[in-house]
């Protein structure tokens, strides 16, 4: 679902540091479509400089100081990146946030499956959480 962003948002910006993170094991099928994705669009790699904050790993440290540079919104779902970034004054959307803005655009009929296939995946959402996207998805909070 790497296109849903490319509806929501004009460009997507992706620092170097940020794209070998997600591309660090190159076996997984998720590396592959990463990097199609910069390829192909609708993600732009990019360099950036980081912001000082020890305690963010190096990709959240270089996507908070690009979106800094450019007036962007940050897309984490790093829950310290997106403190930080908020405290820098930035807006920050997470994964849900995507899918449930992505609902709204009527670019998906429906968040729930997704989120299903997410949490199924690995992705951690607290409940609370979950129930807040699906509200704002117009799908019930349980």
């Amino acid at each position: 679902r790497l296109a849903l962003p490319g509806g929501l948002f004009d460009r997507i910006l992706v620092p170097e540091a940020v794209l070998n993170e997600c591309t660090a094991r190159p076996e997984l099928d998720d590396a592959a479509r990463i990097r199609r994705a910069c390829e192909d669009g609708p993600l732009t790699v990019c360099v950036a400089e980081p912001i000082d904050a020890v305690h963010l790993g190096r990709g959240e440290r270089n996507a908070i100081g690009k979106a800094l540079e450019v007036g962007a919104v940050l897309l984490a779902d790093d829950l310290a990146a997106r403190r930080q970034a908020i405290a820098l004054r930035l807006t920050a959307i997470g994964t849900l946030g995507v899918l449930v803005g992505a609902k709204r655009k009527r670019l998906l009929s429906e968040v729930r499956p997704l989120i299903d296939a997410l949490r199924a995946g690995g992705y951690w959402f607290s409940d609370e959480t979950l129930r807040v996207a699906l509200l704002a998805a117009g799908e019930g909070g349980t």
